[in-house]
C-alpha cells in the first residue's frame, strides 16, 4: 500500500507543471478576450486600454497575441486598428504605438496610420511630450526612433528632491510613474550608476513595505501593479527582484489572475496585463 501511495505521489507531483501552465496569466488574459478582438474585465465591454495593456502583457510572457482571437471572432490588432483614427492624444498614440510593437506590427502603419510621425509632431520644443514625457521615451524606443535628447533631459529635470518623479506638475511623487520615468531614461542611454536614477531608486525603496510589495506612494500599502513597475525598472539597471517576486507570486489566483492587493481582487485584467511583464523578466517597451 504504501509503494503505491508513493507512486501516486509521484504522479501527481509531475502533473504540476502542467496545470500550473493551465492557469498561468497568460492563459487569464486570454480567457478575456471577445469576439470583437478587445479584452474586457468581467461583466464589462471591450476597451481601447485595455486591450493595449494586455497584448503588452501577453507578448511579455511568450505569447503572439497578433494571432489570438477566439472562435469566429477578430484579433487585437483588428479591434485596435479600427479606433486608431481617434488617437490623437500624446498618451493614445503612446500606447497605440507600443501595443502594435507587441503585435509586431509597423507603428509608422498600422491600419493606414504613422503613429510615430503623429507622436512626433506632439514633441515641444523643451522635450516634453504629453506630460512629462516618459511613454513619449519609450513608445519611440520600441519604434526604433529616435529620441530627442532635450526630451531626456527634459524628464530627467522632473525628479522631485525626495527621488521620486510625478504624474503632472502638480501632483506628488509615485511608484508608477518613477519606475516609468526610469525605464524612459534608461532607454534614452542614462546610467544606472548616475545620481538621478540612483536617487530614484533610492525614493523607490521606501516605498517597499514589510511584505516586500511596493507602494503607490508613501501614505498606500503595497499592490501588484506599483510592484511590476519597480521590479521592471529595477529589471533594466540589473537590480535582484527575488522578494517582490515572490510577492506578486503570492498575489496569484487559481485562474492565473493576480489580486490588486491582498484580498482585492479588482479589475483583474488590468492588474494582470501589467504584471505579466515582471514576472516574466520583461520590462517596458515590450518586443
Amino acid at each position: 500500500m504504501t509503494h503505491r501511495i508513493l507512486i501516486l505521489a509521484a504522479l501527481l507531483a509531475l502533473a504540476l507543471p502542467a496545470a500550473a501552465q493551465a492557469t498561468s496569466g497568460a492563459a487569464y488574459l486570454a480567457s478575456r478576450q471577445t469576439s470583437s478582438g478587445g479584452f474586457a474585465e468581467p461583466g464589462g465591454s471591450a476597451s481601447v486600454t485595455l486591450t493595449e495593456w494586455a497584448v503588452m502583457g501577453l507578448r511579455a510572457a511568450g505569447k503572439d497575441p497578433a494571432h489570438m482571437h477566439r472562435s469566429g471572432g477578430y484579433g487585437a490588432g483588428f479591434f485596435l486598428g479600427s479606433r486608431a483614427s481617434h488617437w490623437r492624444t500624446s498618451f493614445a498614440l503612446e500606447r497605440g504605438i507600443l501595443a502594435a510593437v507587441a503585435m509586431g506590427k509597423d507603428p509608422r502603419d498600422f491600419a493606414g496610420h504613422d503613429l510615430v510621425g503623429k507622436l512626433r509632431g506632439l514633441i515641444h520644443s523643451n522635450g516634453r511630450i504629453g506630460n512629462f514625457a516618459y511613454w513619449g521615451a519609450l513608445a519611440l524606443k520600441a519604434a526604433g526612433s529616435r529620441i530627442p535628447r532635450r526630451t531626456i533631459t527634459y524628464i530627467a529635470r522632473r525628479q522631485s528632491s525626495g527621488g521620486g518623479f510625478p504624474y503632472t506638475p502638480s501632483s506628488a511623487p509615485d511608484s508608477n510613474d518613477t519606475a516609468a520615468a526610469v525605464l524612459a531614461l534608461r532607454a534614452g542611454g542614462v546610467s544606472c550608476s548616475g545620481a538621478v536614477l540612483t536617487h530614484a531608486f533610492d525614493y523607490l525603496h521606501s516605498l517597499q513595505r514589510s511584505d516586500h510589495g511596493y507602494a503607490l506612494g508613501p501614505s498606500n500599502g503595497s499592490d501588484s501593479q506599483s510592484t511590476s513597475w519597480v521590479i521592471q525598472a529595477r529589471i533594466r539597471c540589473g537590480l535582484p527582484n527575488t522578494r517582490a517576486l515572490a510577492y506578486l507570486a503570492a498575489r496569484k489566483r487559481s485562474d492565473g489572475s493576480y489580486n490588486y492587493a491582498k484580498d482585492n481582487h479588482t479589475t483583474p485584467a488590468w492588474v494582470t496585463s501589467q504584471v505579466l511583464p515582471a514576472v516574466n523578466g520583461k520590462a517596458y517597451p515590450i518586443h
